[in-house]
């Protein structure tokens, strides 16, 4: 027994190094390791391209070291590139000095005059960890158009991914191409970025621009598979997603992550929304840019209407509309049945001072003076009331019409949560704001960018919050917002995540947190509505029932007590014909005979089941 046990450990141990040894790791040398070198990275990374061993390779970067690229990296189809460094210290996790020498090595672009286009474009999959990418040059300019680019592989159906974590994305503008930090040029993408920072995102022409991830300004045909934003934090900043009239994306997914300061809209779709998620987040000052009366009455109406409500509805902060996909400008694969939305457990809020802004900057004042209210701007609503009568939209019959399209109003807060040390300089942000209103002239409103600069560690803001009942407010009772601000937190929250993206997803994907199974079975379409006995009946605490539509409609399935009183909803949405099972649990319900009913295409069948203890 003792000699099997000792074989099985060697043979774990050797399989470990063997796993271990699947990639060969590359340490490369900072500016200031190598003796004030440019291009140190581009030199490893080019290496091992021309020795064919890019896939097989880990470059780990030095902390608190800077790369100073005198070249774009550039990847060719089927080329991979890993990019790592250790996971910096967090502030009491070691005296000041320590803390600050496990900094993120930040890559930065050479001073010199060279096409300065890329940062790394890419035709194969990128992965980067603990990073601090910084667009900017060695002398702290920042470098407008720069960007992470990712291309078409050589197969355009075979998906480009990106996955980053610990990342920083520091002093970005708009992109090549004005697109985002990360630019997406490829008819599939993956993005994943988990515990990322994008920080001061915003352009040196129209300082509203900078956006996390997005497509080229005005492209067409590119796709994001999925963006996942976890444990994300984003501060001053055009948009986190923008899609334009021409693209859509599936699965926009952003949990747990918090924003301070966008210019517009925080997911920008032009309406093309198909699948999104935005959970356990805090968004404040979104759109800061806002709406006015001229922008939601017509030539006969004045502001006293306005203030009336008798306007049109302003379209909302966290996104720009849904617009039904009978109305789209492009052929999309989806139906508006087809849509998935849940948002829920968020913070949708402005601060103080931003709310007294929209009438107390000077331009504002003088348009007070002048009686022309109408020119006013004012903070948007989380969303506009033409989007949630789509997404509440209900038949004839007062049924909700797209059951996999909610909001959880419950759990939507809109008070500041007063963060410790907000990553706003005040003065220059405001005064931003009001030249967007009134002259349009830009100045540099990044809070601290000299911080990014001196590679300071931690940086000086600190988006812990003093909202005591935030803190619990988060699905399974943690706190809302990046959870790299709440660090003791991270490892609790990480043990039941499955968990929680087991709730997003049944709310995605069936409307409810705890929904009722129901499949669809193989066979031909049926001819006939059919509701089918129950099995097995009597039956304790679960039972199945099957039934059939011949037709396309809206399905409704529930269950009555004796008395008539509806005492569970199995299913309520949009089928296509087919034949269906689903599953029953009656566990909290007593013993006692009950009523289930179909519903659909003007039929109703009704038929009893039996729950015995």
């Amino acid at each position: 027994m003792k000699h099997s046990l000792l074989f099985l450990l060697v043979m774990l141990g050797m399989s470990s190094m063997l796993y271990a040894q699947q990639k060969d790791t590359v340490s490369v040398q900072g500016y200031y390791e190598s003796g004030n070198q440019y291009g140190t990275l581009n030199d490893a990374i080019d290496a091992a391209i021309a020795n064919g061993t890019i896939n097989n390779t880990v470059f780990k970067l030095t902390p608190y070291e800077v790369y100073v690229l005198n070249r774009s990296i550039y990847l060719d189809h089927n080329q991979n590139l890993e990019i790592v460094a250790p996971k910096p210290l967090k502030a009491g996790e070691g005296t000041a000095e320590e803390v600050q020498n496990s900094a993120p090595p930040q890559i930065v672009w050479t001073e010199e005059a060279i096409d300065r286009g890329y940062i790394i474009q890419s035709y194969g999959d990128v992965v980067m960890k603990n990073i601090w990418v910084r667009y900017a040059d060695i002398l702290g300019n920042k470098v407008a158009s720069t960007s992470i680019v990712f291309e078409n592989q050589q197969d355009a159906n075979d998906p480009e991914q990106g996955d980053f974590d610990g990342c920083i994305f520091d002093y970005a503008g708009i992109g090549v191409e004005a697109g985002g930090a990360v630019t997406v040029k490829a008819n599939h993408f993956v993005g994943n970025f988990t515990n990322c920072y994008f920080r001061n995102l915003s352009d040196n022409h129209f300082q509203y621009y900078g956006r996390a991830v997005s497509f080229p300004y005005q492209s067409t045909e590119w796709h994001y598979d999925k963006l996942l934003f976890e444990n994300c934090t984003f501060t001053n900043i055009g948009r986190i997603v923008m899609e334009e009239g021409n693209e859509y994306g599936d699965n926009i997914l952003i949990n747990h992550c918090t924003m301070l300061n966008s210019i517009e809209w925080v997911v920008q779709t032009q309406g093309l929304l198909r699948n999104a998620s935005i959970t356990n987040s805090i968004f404040v000052n979104p759109n800061v840019f806002g709406y006015r009366a001229l922008d939601v009455c017509d030539e006969t109406q004045d502001y006293n209407d306005f203030e009336d409500g008798l306007c049109d509805s302003p379209g909302g902060g966290l996104l720009n509309g849904i617009t039904p996909v009978d109305s789209l400008t492009i052929v999309v694969p989806f139906t508006d049945y087809d849509r998935k939305l849940f948002i829920g457990n968020n913070v949708y809020a402005f601060t103080d001072y931003m709310k007294a802004w929209y009438e107390g900057c000077g331009w504002c004042r003088e348009q007070i003076r002048q009686r022309l209210r109408e020119e006013l701007f004012h903070p948007p609503p989380m969303l506009g009331e033409d989007e949630i009568s789509f997404i509440d939209s209900t038949d004839a019959q007062g049924n909700k019409v797209f059951k996999t399209l909610n909001v959880d109003w419950s759990t939507i807060y809109d008070v500041d949560p007063g963060f410790i040390v907000e990553a706003t300089n005040q003065d220059t942000f405001l005064l931003f704001v009001e030249y967007k209103w009134s002259t349009a002239a830009d100045v540099d409103w990044s809070y601290e960018p000299g911080a990014g600069f001196l590679q300071k560690w931690p940086l000086p803001e600190n988006l812990a919050y003093n909202n005591i009942a935030y803190q619990t407010a988060a699905m399974g009772g943690f706190p809302l917002g990046d959870l790299n601000w709440y660090p003791d937190k991270l490892e609790a929250w990480k043990s039941q995540r499955d968990a929680e993206w087991t709730t997003i997803n049944n709310w995605l994907d069936y409307g409810t947190p705890n929904p009722s199974s129901v499949k669809e079975t193989t066979g031909p379409v049926p001819t006939n509505y059919s509701l089918e006995q129950n099995y097995p009946n009597p039956f304790n605490p679960t039972t199945q029932i099957e039934y059939s539509i011949p037709a396309a409609g809206f399905v409704s399935l529930k269950v009555f007590n004796a008395l008539g009183q509806e005492v569970a909803t199995i299913f309520s949405g949009h089928q296509k014909p087919g034949k269906y099972v689903a599953t029953f649990d009656a566990s909290g319900l007593s013993s006692g005979v009950y009523m289930y009913r179909l519903q659909t295409g003007g039929v109703s069948i009704i038929k009893k089941l039996l729950l015995m203890e």
